[in-house]
Parts: C-alpha cells; structure tokens; sequence
C-alpha cells in the first residue's frame, strides 16, 4: 500500500467536506439528514479541515488517520441521534451513517496499517 496516495487522497476529501460543512453548515446538515445546530456541524467540519491539512502536511499520515478515526465516531453518534423516528429526514441520515460506517471501517485499517508499518508510515512524510 502506498501510504503518500492514501494520505494525499484522504486529505483532499477531508478538506472538501469540511469545506463544506463550514461554509455551509445548515444546508449541509440538512443534505445528511441532520438535525443538530450549526456550530455543531461547523465545528465537525472544521476537525475535518485539521485532518485534511494534516494529512497534506509533509509529516507521518499515522496520527492524523487515527485523527479520521476518533472524528468518525464523533460523526457517528451525532448520526445515531439522528436516525429516530421522529426526524423527517432519517433515511438521508441512516444513509449518511452506513457511508461513514464504511468510511470508520477503511480509516481504521488505514491507521492500524501505519501504527503497524512504522518505516512506511515514516516514509510517507513528504
């Protein structure tokens, strides 16, 4: 696996969704069937932004996929809550929880994948 691909990859994807999320916290709330208030979402988004500018840094990717990590069980939990019955856009939230379920699952064997292949992980500082 090449870590310099993933690390550049998920950067670029974290910057675009915090992005996102800050600029637009109510539409983009309401896009993945959230209910929870602005400085929530513009908060996520902005640990998103951390994440991404940290992946693109030139610095070991290890960390700051264990960073995506902790931010998707924060993501996850604030979608649980919103997969009730009671909220009118809970299958735009389900489904946002099942594609950040999936995305839990790669960044944590992203992140065991550095934890493990220290050279790698130390190589993919560029």
């Amino acid at each position: 696996m090449d870590l310099v691909i993933v690390k550049r990859a998920l950067g670029v994807v974290s910057l675009g969704l915090g992005l996102a999320a800050v600029a637009a916290p109510r539409p983009f709330a309401r896009f993945v069937g959230l209910t929870s208030d602005e400085e929530t979402v513009a908060a996520f988004g902005a640990r998103e932004i951390a994440a991404g500018a940290g992946l693109l840094s030139p610095v070991r990717p290890g960390p700051w996929l264990w960073l995506r990590v902790g931010g998707d069980a924060m993501d996850l939990i604030t979608l649980a809550k919103a997969t009730g019955r009671e909220n009118p856009r809970r299958g735009a939230a389900m489904a946002a929880a099942a594609v950040v379920g999936a995305i839990v699952a790669v960044d944590i064997l992203l992140a065991a994948h550095a934890a493990l292949n220290r050279h790698e992980d130390e190589a993919a500082a560029q």
